[in-house]
């Protein structure tokens, strides 16, 4: 949800030095979040990670990035053809 595997996947892959030490200890399980929009993250965890950072790796986040912009330049292709 946040801070967790996907984002800090590709904190790992395009900018390590953000993500701090220790944060593969910050696992936090928050599966029912029904007034995230008013309370926020903070009314769920205290160290604003909703997820498994444990799990991340930059290698992932690689993938991801590669996976994103193939499906980002197919949808611009729709809306804007060469």
């Amino acid at each position: 949800m946040h801070g967790g595997e996907f984002e800090v996947s590709l904190l790992l892959h395009g900018a390590p030095d953000l993500v701090r030490e220790g944060i593969a200890a910050d696992d936090h399980s928050a599966p029912s979040r029904p007034h995230l929009l008013t309370l926020g993250v903070a009314g769920y965890t205290a160290n604003g990670v909703i997820g498994r950072p444990s799990l991340a790796s930059a290698a992932k986040g690689k993938a991801l990035l590669d996976s994103l912009s193939r499906s980002a330049r197919a949808h611009l292709g729709v809306i804007a053809p060469r």
